[in-house]
């Protein structure tokens, strides 16, 4: 067996109980093995808490640590930071706790702030900026124009209110009280960023967020004017697709912007 095959071999008993094991081994190596597998799976599981620690708290600790066990067998991580271990979570969430979407949600906002906290720098566009971009824009250069984000900005619908979960979840006391919260009356738009050198997040309209994730994905403002027409009607659409992009640029979520290529 090369070096490689063994090396193979030894990463994979870490993850799975049933791996097989070098025959020459005694009792003593196996038992040495078995604490240093133990050891290595509490470290990544402490890893996934230190990434989702109000997850963990929503959960409760034994399903989480559950979920967690479940998650790095499924997904052992392949890079060179722990930070990457909680990749993919909030679907493994998803995926064991189909009935709770306040658990999938949250783990996805905590999961996204991370990101956006080890995104790449940037300066936002000001407004004065984004003058000077269009400043020559004609009425078809407005309906091509393309927004590129600032890295790391997120979007994505939820149902439960992540600003009401959020606080509750801050120390133990307000466990009870996020566990109950109910739906809201209708999904809306949860945003994540990153504000100088601290992630954050908001809560938005439904819409607003559509449109946010449409433009987000490469289409272009006429695009996003469409949905916002087809899901409010042209009276509710017209006003909200200038404030949105005033609030978008206000927020420091825009990186830049280009007319018709």
């Amino acid at each position: 067996m090369t070096l490689a095959e063994q090396q193979s071999r030894f990463l994979q008993g870490l993850m799975a109980d049933d791996a097989s094991l070098p025959e020459n081994w005694q009792a003593r190596e196996r038992a040495g093995y078995e604490i240093y597998r133990n050891a290595y799976r509490a470290r990544l599981i402490d890893a996934l808490r230190e990434t989702y620690p109000r997850t963990a708290l929503l959960t409760g600790e034994d399903a989480f640590q559950a979920a967690a066990a479940h998650h790095l067998i499924m997904h052992p991580p392949a890079s060179w930071t722990l930070d990457d271990a909680g990749a993919g979570f909030a679907q493994t969430l998803e995926d064991l706790f189909p009935h709770d979407p306040d658990v999938t949600e949250l783990a996805w906002i905590e999961w996204a702030m991370q990101a956006a906290f080890t995104a790449r720098d940037t300066v936002p566009l000001d407004a004065s900026g984004l003058i000077a971009a269009t400043a020559s824009f004609g009425d078809q250069d407005w309906q091509d124009l393309r927004i590129a984000f600032v890295p790391g900005l997120a979007v994505r619908l939820v149902r439960h209110d992540g600003a009401a979960l959020w606080p509750l979840l801050g120390n133990d006391n307000g466990i009870a009280a996020a566990r109950a919260l109910p739906l809201m009356p209708e999904a809306r738009g949860c945003v994540v960023w990153r504000e100088g050198l601290r992630p954050t997040f908001t809560m938005i309209d439904a819409a607003e967020a559509q449109a946010l994730a449409l433009m987000e994905s490469g289409a272009s403002y006429g695009a996003a004017c469409e949905l916002l027409a087809g899901l409010l009607g042209d009276k509710q659409a017209v006003p909200l697709a200038g404030e949105m992009l005033a609030r978008w640029l206000a927020r420091g979520w825009i990186a830049s912007v280009t007319g018709m290529e």
